[in-house]
């Protein structure tokens, strides 16, 4: 007999980061997992994240199917649709157990009615830190909502115990967008030749920009600054477009005023499956996204991370950090790419795992399921004094 495990999804941030879940999830005899998807992933407008993730064994729903755009108005709207559909699908599944990844907006809609409904919640990437984003506070307020803490790394686990999370409630799990790092075999030029849609030269830069939502800094400027850079340092560079997220029309503003002006560049709203091996086969990867300073180091791959959107995250020794300036960026690319930055990198040890994370997560899960999770208690790390 098996039972019931949602796993909620808003983003390819964490689609493919629970990829791996999803599959160890409907390998084991004992659970039933369905993927509730929403905000990019159920838009059709985004294309179709779902292809290329393995989802045999995986059931399948959409929520709010059309969140709009990226405005503060269609957020909210959108997040109502997300707490009804999330509502509905509990009436309906009775799930045992829920599953959320970090930090996206979106989590802020799905999560209560899983609450409410008294559905336990096992929280994957909690405790770290992204200063120069909203997802930071979103972050930790899903902690406080989550019954079981799947974290990444020993510095994530006492964060979550410092906002009062058990011990025993905490497990140091790995990040499990390492695990099909194992076994990625990077794109040959011919690939990504034919997603650029010209051949291509070397170095090879992909490049993901997000708005820095926390920072009160121009999504546009800070763009425009990484793709000039970009520019002028390298010879061919995918750029991929940012999520949902306020900023984003300011950021595809500046992706499609550079693509124009500079033919080495060429823009695709997403790689889809494609992405690791592209990753892998990169030169450097550049920009603020969480793959930089996770996935990246795991492959080996020079990393230049700008600005404060990941401000706070532990970071492996291929990331260099630039500021939002043309001239530093490009400084902090001209030093990935070379040849003793690069053979440093390759021998990087990611501090957020060893790709084993999902078969530690399922055993939470069927914590989870098997446990009484009605009542949290807080935990103290100072007891306390009489009130």
């Amino acid at each position: 007999m098996t039972v019931p495990v949602a796993v909620f999804v808003s983003s390819r941030a964490d689609l493919y980061p629970l990829a791996p879940v999803l599959r160890a999830l409907a390998a084991a005899p004992d659970l039933a997992p369905t993927l509730v998807a929403s905000g990019t992933t159920a838009n059709r407008s985004f294309g179709d994240p779902l292809l290329g993730v393995d989802l045999r064994g995986v059931a399948v729903e959409h929520v709010a199917d059309d969140l709009g755009g990226s405005a503060f108005a269609d957020q909210a709207a959108g997040g109502v649709r997300i707490a009804a559909g999330v509502a509905g699908l509990v009436e309906r599944q009775r799930p045992a157990a829920a599953v959320v990844l970090g930090d996206r907006w979106e989590l802020l809609y799905a999560v209560p009615p899983l609450v409410l409904a008294g559905v336990p919640i096992v929280h994957l990437h909690g405790g770290e830190v992204t200063e120069g984003a909203v997802d930071d506070r979103i972050r930790h307020a899903v902690t406080k909502l989550a019954d079981l803490h799947c974290v990444s790394t020993a510095e994530a686990a006492a964060r979550v115990r410092q906002l009062g999370e058990p011990a025993d409630r905490v497990v140091v799990t790995g990040a499990p967008g390492l695990d099909p790092l194992r076994d990625v075999v990077p794109a040959g030029d011919d690939r990504i030749a034919e997603l650029f849609g010209a051949p291509v030269q070397r170095p090879f830069a992909l490049v993901t920009y997000h708005p820095a939502t926390a920072t009160g800094t121009d999504p546009g400027a800070g763009a425009a600054a990484v793709l000039a850079a970009v520019a002028g340092t390298v010879g061919t560079a995918l750029i991929t477009h940012p999520g949902l997220d306020r900023g984003r029309e300011d950021v595809l503003t500046a992706v499609h005023a550079a693509t124009a002006a500079s033919p080495h560049l060429r823009d695709l709203p997403a790689l889809g499956a494609d992405y690791l091996p592209v990753l892998a086969a990169a030169d450097l990867l550049v920009g603020n996204s969480s793959s930089g300073v996770i996935e990246a180091a795991t492959l080996g791959v020079p990393v230049v991370d700008v600005g404060d959107r990941q401000r706070g995250r532990l970071r492996g020794g291929n990331v260099v950090h630039a500021g939002e300036d043309e001239q530093e960026i490009a400084a902090a690319i001209r030093r990935c790419l070379t040849s003793e930055f690069r053979a440093a990198a390759r021998q990087v040890v990611n501090p957020y795992g060893d790709g084993h994370a999902a078969e530690r997560i399922v055993e939470v899960v069927r914590r989870a399921v098997a446990g009484n999770f009605a009542r949290k208690p807080f935990h103290d790390l100072v007891p306390a004094g009489p009130s």
